[in-house]
C-alpha cells in the first residue's frame, strides 16, 4: 500500500507543468539548417521532458547528413540542450553541372547554393570512389603548401590523376605515389616556378618528369 502511494505521488509531481520544456537551446548552426530544425523544437516546446526519448531524438538529428555530430541533454527542470557539429565545407565536388560541398572526411552533404562559395580545390567526379581516392592523395600532401595552390582535381585514366593548380601547372599523380615524393615535387616546383613557366610535374615515375613552355618572364 505505502509503495503504491509512492510510486502514484511520483507519478503524479513528474506530470505537472513545471516539468514542460519551456526552452531548447541549440548551438549555432547555419541558417539553412536551424530553419529546418526549427519544427522540430517547436514540437518539443510544451512537453513534459520525462516524455523525451534522447536517444530517439539524438539518432534523428543524426540522420540529417549535414549533421557530423550531436549532443542532447536535458538541462534542468525544463530545458533541452542540442549541441550540434554541422559538417565544414573543404572542398567542392562537381558532378555533371553541379557542384556540391564535401567535408574533410569526403563527405557530401550538400548543394553549393546552400553556402558562399570559398577559394577551395573542386573535385570533378564521376563517382563517389574518386572521392576516396583524392581524399588518399590529400592526406599525403597535408603537412605542405602545395595543397593550398591546388584549384582543380580530375582523374584523366586509369593510371592518371591530375591536380591543376592556381597558375595552371599540371602535377601528374597516381595512388602510388609517396608523401616523401610529394615533398620533394613541391619544394622542386616552387624552386622552379620562380623563372619557368611549368606545364607540368610528373611525380608517377622513379625520375621527376618536368616540362617547361619557358621564362617566366618572357611575353
Amino acid at each position: 500500500m505505502i509503495t503504491f502511494i509512492g510510486i502514484k505521488i511520483k507519478t503524479e509531481f513528474l506530470t505537472k507543468d513545471i516539468f514542460n520544456v519551456k526552452a531548447v537551446n541549440i548551438s549555432p548552426i547555419s541558417k539553412s539548417l536551424e530553419e529546418d530544425i526549427l519544427p522540430l523544437k517547436n514540437k518539443i516546446l510544451g512537453k513534459n521532458i520525462y516524455d523525451i526519448d534522447i536517444d530517439f531524438l539524438d539518432k534523428m538529428l543524426k540522420n540529417d547528413i549535414r549533421i557530423k555530430n550531436v549532443d542532447v541533454e536535458k538541462e534542468g527542470l525544463n530545458t533541452l540542450s542540442i549541441k550540434i557539429d554541422e559538417r565544414e565545407v573543404a572542398y567542392y565536388a562537381q558532378i555533371k553541372n553541379n557542384l556540391y560541398l564535401v567535408d574533410s572526411d569526403g563527405v557530401i552533404f550538400g548543394r553549393l547554393n546552400e553556402q558562399k562559395m570559398k577559394d577551395l580545390p573542386i573535385f570533378n567526379i564521376r563517382d563517389k570512389k574518386e572521392i576516396e581516392n583524392y581524399m588518399k592523395i590529400f592526406e599525403k600532401i597535408d603537412t605542405g603548401s602545395l595543397k593550398d595552390l591546388i584549384s582543380q582535381v580530375y582523374t584523366k585514366d586509369d593510371h592518371c590523376i591530375s591536380l591543376i593548380l592556381t597558375d595552371g601547372t599540371v602535377i601528374k599523380t597516381n595512388l602510388d605515389v609517396t608523401r616523401e615524393k610529394y615533398s620533394i615535387g613541391e619544394t622542386l616546383y616552387l624552386d622552379l616556378i620562380k623563372n619557368k613557366k611549368i606545364e607540368y610535374l610528373d611525380l608517377r615515375f622513379k625520375d621527376f618528369i618536368i616540362k617547361c613552355s619557358g621564362d617566366k618572364n618572357e611575353k
